[in-house]
């Protein structure tokens, strides 16, 4: 944890207990005066709460169900009685734990793992494939994670072979979108595989049981969320809970919006195909070649009302073709969908290997003649669908509209388009 970040707790219990032990953390602590004044405190502009400036306020009452049934022996009612607060030892300690995890919450896109005591418990290299035990429930909740649209890496340090993962493992070697097994440097490792899937290093949580690789993941990528996780504590009671929290802190902090649109469950999907696809493109003359063999085509129509939460979620997400990143809520765009003003165009995809889904859309001011808001999916890119929809919309509007556009520290794929931009750009994509 950071020794500069400052946390406010509330809660109905005796927050000054536990206070020390987020200290011990190397925070800087601030409890409300008196048990349960947090609430006026919180209202009052001119409290020592309001004084203090937390970066987080942290409710510990909040996490009471779920750290209940995962922590063995989390509550003790002695210290109810003695100390006006219910938990154990243990469970401060998961509280203290479960912090760690609340402060980098932030919507993610992949899920990179590591595989010795991570997916199982041994060393490959070390303990031979038939020795190691496989984490059962944890290779389980990864393939759920995986059925909502979280893409999956695995990184390992390890000797390459073309069946890695065991024939009575639930993952399988197909399940990975991109796989790095090799003993070269794990940051350097997942910027390659992020350069595959057309992502940016900001969407990845690793886990990974080894300080030693956190520590220099964070150091050589601090943007990528490095999960506070020691592995699986051998030895220690209730294995299966602790598979189940950790996957529990991995969904609710950081993929909790996975799998609430038909485009989260088409991602894992989309990214195998794509996989595959491309490991066949040295057998084509050309990229444009290998575009025309994957049978593109797409569809534009205007936006409907079920289409607002796949629009509120490529509003939120999209950063590298996204014209003005612009962060509209559902909310903002139900309203635009009933302004005579404006147009919302929504694009779906499909090629030889299925659907894609709604992977582009458009926004239009039609006093203006602009469009103020064009943002397509990364897994769109390379396909030239971007030149379909500014020709689409042209044709609807019966003019070629100009592109707003605000530079930002990742849309660069979309400032190359702009300057190409010309009209009827060639495209291999077919209307649908």
């Amino acid at each position: 944890m950071q020794c500069d970040m400052k946390i406010a707790l509330t809660g109905d219990v005796a927050l000054d207990v536990l206070a020390p032990y987020f200290k011990e953390a190397g925070l800087e602590v601030y409890v409300p005066a008196g048990f349960g004044t947090w609430r006026q405190e919180l209202l009052d502009d001119s409290s020592g709460l309001r004084r203090f400036a937390p970066d987080v306020v942290f409710d510990v009452t909040a996490h009471d169900k779920a750290l209940s049934s995962e922590v063995e022996g989390f509550f003790d009612e002695r210290m109810r009685t003695l100390a006006s607060q219910p938990y154990s030892l243990a469970g401060i300690k998961a509280l203290v734990e479960e912090f760690s995890y609340f402060r980098l919450a932030a919507p993610k896109k992949v899920l990179a793992v590591d595989a010795d005591n991570t997916l199982w418990r041994g060393i490959l290299s070390e303990d031979g494939k038939d020795a190691l035990v496989p984490c059962i429930e944890f290779q389980k909740g990864l393939l759920a994670l995986r059925e909502k649209g979280v893409v999956l890496v695995l990184l390992t340090k390890n000797d390459c072979c073309e069946q890695f993962m065991r024939s009575d493992f639930p993952l399988k070697d197909s399940d990975f979108a991109v796989r790095r097994i090799n003993w070269s440097p794990k940051a350097g490792n997942l910027i390659e595989a992020c350069r595959e899937l057309n992502v940016s290093t900001d969407s990845v949580v690793f886990v990974d049981d080894n300080p030693h690789e956190r520590m220099q993941m964070s150091a050589h990528l601090p943007e990528v969320t490095v999960l506070p996780w020691n592995g699986w504590d051998e030895g220690a009671a209730r294995p299966d809970a602790r598979a189940h929290c950790l996957l529990r802190r991995i969904e609710e902090y950081f993929f909790a919006d996975m799998g609430s649109t038909e485009e989260d469950r088409l991602r894992a999907a989309s990214y195998a195909a794509r996989k595959a696809a491309e490991s066949t493109v040295h057998e084509y003359k050309n990229v444009g070649e290998y575009l025309k063999s994957l049978g593109l085509c797409a569809e534009g129509r205007l936006a409907q009302e079920g289409d607002l939460g796949r629009l509120a979620q490529m509003a939120g997400k999209t950063n590298q073709f996204n014209a003005t990143t612009i962060r509209r809520t559902r909310d903002g765009f139900a309203d635009m969908l009933k302004d005579p003003l404006r147009r919302v165009y929504v694009f779906r995809t499909w090629d030889k290997f299925g659907e894609q889904g709604i992977v582009c859309y458009v926004v239009v001011d039609l006093e203006k003649r602009r469009i103020t808001d064009f943002v397509m999916s990364c897994r769109a890119m390379g396909r030239t669908l971007e030149h379909f929809v500014y020709n689409f919309t042209a044709r609807a509007l019966g003019y070629a509209p100009a592109i707003d556009f605000v530079r930002s520290a990742k849309n660069a794929p979309f400032a190359e388009f702009l300057h190409g931009l010309e009209p009827s750009m060639e495209t291999y994509y077919e209307e649908r």
